[in-house]
């Protein structure tokens, strides 16, 4: 018996799911790249799998928020992450708040982190590049510039 391309693009969803969890527009991207000319199909699976609680943006936010901010890295470096999965920005402004989550903190574990692995003599430079270093994390100047008085 042949399956359905129905069949095929929940098989394939599931599988995806097994492996880690998925935001709905992760996995969207993904069931396109497999399947690009089933739109209709791929929408109403996923509402089908939301429905059945298999998917869900707001736990998925959860959880990839609670991975993240266990990383030294800051606020903007976590909206440019949770930004590639697809989730809503307003949605994780409002877990973040509600997190027991400090940016301030995190900053200062980049910060000691970093201090003992630079072996920069000149001052100067070894403000520069704690600087560099702390803004590609993701830290705003205003926090940063607390650990670099």
């Amino acid at each position: 018996m042949t399956k359905s391309v129905k069949d095929k693009i929940w098989e394939k969803a599931l599988s995806k799911i097994a492996v880690r969890p998925q935001s709905k527009n992760e996995l969207r991207q993904k069931l396109k790249e497999a399947f690009p000319e089933e739109d209709h199909l791929i929408e109403s699976t996923l509402t089908e799998m939301e429905n059945l609680q298999l998917i869900s943006d707001r736990n998925f936010t959860e959880q990839f928020l609670a991975h993240l901010t266990q990383k030294a890295i800051g606020r903007l470096k976590i909206m440019v992450e949770t930004r590639k999965k697809g989730l809503d920005p307003d949605l994780v402004d409002t877990m973040l708040l509600n997190m027991e989550w400090s940016e301030e903190e995190s900053c200062k574990r980049a910060y000691e982190e970093k201090m003992r692995t630079l072996r920069e003599e000149d001052p100067v430079k070894r403000k520069r590049k704690l600087l560099s270093f702390l803004r590609n994390r993701g830290f705003k100047d205003t926090v940063i510039y607390k650990f670099l008085k």
